[in-house]
């Protein structure tokens, strides 16, 4: 099982990661204007946001005692405390995607001179070398944990290896105020490897579109969950989902909006399927590889964590005495 590592406030804190991009768009959510964080700097490629996308997460290859890969998740790129310069990197999934893992690997697409990624050369990476420590999500009903991975990162650029890893932050999440001008129907893109699909030989998730199926604006069923209306395949566990626009969407009133938004919004970790006695079930979306019996039939309806339990992990980290950034602004509700 990977399991939490001893934790200092030295394994927390990567000054500055190499080869980091920063995640951004025209969106209206977008809160400030936050720097790259990138040592040493290289020219940085203009990528639009899903050719970003392609780059902010990870397959989760779990590999067993044995070291055979016996399930797969997603994992997407976060900067907690992201402000000045400086950052808390991580990479998030769900818990039940790692709980029974012996070890993980993640793949990562070279970076090149100029900034660009150098599709076709990969890098296998063991997240026992990468990840300093894992953070699990302090509410036992939030299936979320954070494997913090800034060290490992400035080790690899230290050694002069440069990926294309490119990260969103709190600036991305709309607030409460941001997710009540939302309509209850808005599109939304998933990113992730739905049955360990992926482009192997190019590295990149595949993009899926959906809608939301409730309001995000509401707690679903008093939990912070919303649905989406998207097929949830083993693999899509840990997978963000985002408020995605390209060129125009309707807002409350309405009235036709041009432009591109994008926001992050939530996190898949649940399906509903029904029983073939008609029972409704929610559970974990699966991981597992392995053929297997199946009385569930999926219905389509995916169940998500709120984008804004992410910031929990915030006062978590001050806990283990990670000092905030003069000037940002915590905007978790947690107190431990």
């Amino acid at each position: 099982m990977v399991t939490p590592m001893e934790i200092s406030r030295r394994s927390l804190i990567a000054g500055s990661v190499g080869s980091l991009l920063a995640l951004s768009s025209s969106s209206a959510f977008a809160q400030t204007d936050k720097p790259l964080t990138e040592v040493p700097p290289v020219p940085v490629p203009k990528l639009t946001v899903t050719e970003q996308l392609l780059h902010a997460t990870a397959l989760i290859e779990c590999t067993n005692a044995e070291g055979k890969v016996f399930s797969t998740g997603t994992g997407f790129f976060f900067s907690f405390l992201n402000h000045s310069g400086t950052a808390v990197q991580a990479i998030i999934t769900n818990k039940h995607v790692i709980d029974k893992a012996a070890d993980a690997f993640i793949t990562l697409t070279a970076q090149k001179s100029d900034g660009n990624p150098d599709f076709g050369k990969t890098k296998r990476i063991k997240l026992s070398e990468l990840v300093a420590a894992w953070l699990p999500h302090p509410d036992p009903k939030t299936d979320l944990i954070a494997a913090i991975t800034g060290p490992g990162f400035k080790k690899l650029a230290d050694a002069g290896e440069r990926y294309m890893v490119a990260t969103c932050d709190q600036s991305l999440i709309p607030s409460d105020d941001q997710l009540k001008e939302l309509t209850p129907l808005e599109e939304i893109l998933v990113v992730g490897y739905p049955d360990g699909i992926s482009d192997t030989i190019n590295n990149v998730p595949v993009l899926r579109r959906g809608i939301t199926a409730t309001p995000v604006y509401l707690d679903f069923r008093g939990d912070p969950f919303f649905l989406l209306d998207s097929a949830i395949f083993p693999g899509s566990s840990g997978s963000p989902v985002f408020l995605y626009n390209q060129g125009a969407w309707a807002d409350r009133a309405g009235h036709l909006q041009f432009g591109s938004r994008a926001a992050l919004i939530g996190v898949v970790f649940g399906v509903y399927n029904h029983a073939t006695d008609g029972q409704i079930v929610m559970r974990p979306a699966p991981t597992q590889l392995t053929p297997m019996v199946q009385s569930l039939v999926p219905n389509n309806l995916g169940v998500c964590i709120k984008a804004t339990k992410l910031l929990d992990f915030e006062p978590l980290l001050m806990k283990f005495g990670v000092k905030v950034p003069d000037g940002y602004v915590i905007r978790s509700r947690l107190s431990l």
